[in-house]
Order: structure tokens, then sequence, then C-alpha cells
């Protein structure tokens, strides 16, 4: 009788851990997904230039995972595959082949890649103070990273001490509406996930690391 009980009990530890995962994976998998459905669409709708979510995915990937991978590959996945849109289908007059990669796209997702872990420093907890302080220093990071980029790798300014002043000085209005998307779409981003998951499962299981 006791053998018998036993085994209905590790069955049941079983069949309720087997369950407890699969779900947290469900819900790690549907967040994924999410974000990276999120950041595409949220870069081919009409909307005011730089004002995108990519910056907000990647600070609540850097949140949501503890996986460095994960927290990097998601956000980059957004920009890689609406890129393709882009280029290749909404703008497929301006190129004369497949693209790939965009010109620059190395200072781009460089620029993602240092928000990204930086969030996983400023943000320890969902509270405004720090939403606030990630967004906007990834609004800045990614405003000197990209136009540094576009200054030393094209033309279009004199590789100069003026024509760094005066690329970083024509780039300001798009700073302005990359400063208010970050801000707007943290906002929305973290309170969606904190009403979805703080209260059930924290998805930090995804393959924790050290």
């Amino acid at each position: 009788m006791i053998k018998k009980l036993e085994k209905i009990l590790i069955l049941y530890i079983r069949n309720t851990l087997t369950n407890f995962i699969s779900l947290v994976m469900k819900k790690n998998i549907l967040l994924i997904v999410a974000l990276i459905a999120i950041g595409i669409l949220g870069r081919i709708i009409p909307h005011p230039p730089n004002f995108t979510p990519i910056i907000a995915i990647a600070l609540l990937s850097s949140y949501a995972f503890k996986n460095k991978w994960m927290i990097i590959v998601i956000p980059l996945m957004s920009m890689w595959i609406s890129d393709l849109v882009i280029n290749n289908y909404l703008y497929a007059g301006y190129y004369d082949s497949l693209l790939i990669f965009s010109s620059g796209f190395l200072w781009v997702y460089g620029a993602i890649i240092c928000i990204a872990l930086l969030g996983t420093i400023l943000i320890k907890k969902v509270k405004i103070s720090n939403i606030a302080l990630s967004s906007i220093s990834g609004s800045l990071i990614f405003f000197f990273i990209t136009n540094f980029g576009v200054w030393i790798s094209g033309s279009m300014y004199p590789k100069s001490l003026f024509g760094l002043i005066e690329c970083y000085t024509l780039a300001l209005p798009f700073f302005g509406n990359a400063l208010v998307g970050d801000l707007v779409y943290c906002t929305i981003l973290f309170t969606s996930y904190s009403l979805v998951f703080s209260n059930e499962f924290q998805l930090n299981t995804m393959g924790k690391t050290d």
C-alpha cells in the first residue's frame, strides 16, 4: 500500500513539474514572439522618423530574460527582419538586388547590443526611475554610436571635428523623436509585461546563466 502511494506521489510530482516547465516555456516563447512581432510592426507601420520600439524591446528583454544571448538576439532579430521587409518590399525600387543587411548595420546593431547589456545593469526592478533612466540612456547611446558611424563611414560630412559636430547637429531633430518614442514604448511594454506576467511566473528560467 505504501509503495503504491509512493508511486502515485512520484507520478503526480513528475506530471506537475512537467506541466509547470511546459507552461513557463510557452510563456517564454509567447513573449519572444510578441517582442519580435512588435519590433517588426513598429518599424513597418507609418510612424514619425526614429519613433520605434526597438530600444524598448532591448531593455525589456534585458529584464525579462537572464540568458545574455537571448537578450541580444530578440531586438536584433526584430531589427533584421524589419530591415528585410523595408529594404526589399517597401523600398524595393531603390535597390537592384536583394539587400540582406542595410548600410551601416554594424553601427546600428552594435548600439542595440550595448543598450541591451546596459539594461541588465540598470533595470533590476521595474521602477519608473529605472525605466526612465534606461530609456534616456538607450536613446543617447543609439544617437551617438549610429551618427558616429554615419560620419566615419560615409562621405556626407568632412572627416574633421567640424564634420562630426555637423553630423550630430543635423541629427538632433531625429533624436527628439527617438527620445519620445523610446519613453513611450518603454512605458507601454514594461506596463504590459508587469500586468501580464509579474504575478504569475517570472520569465527568468530560460537558459539562466551565472
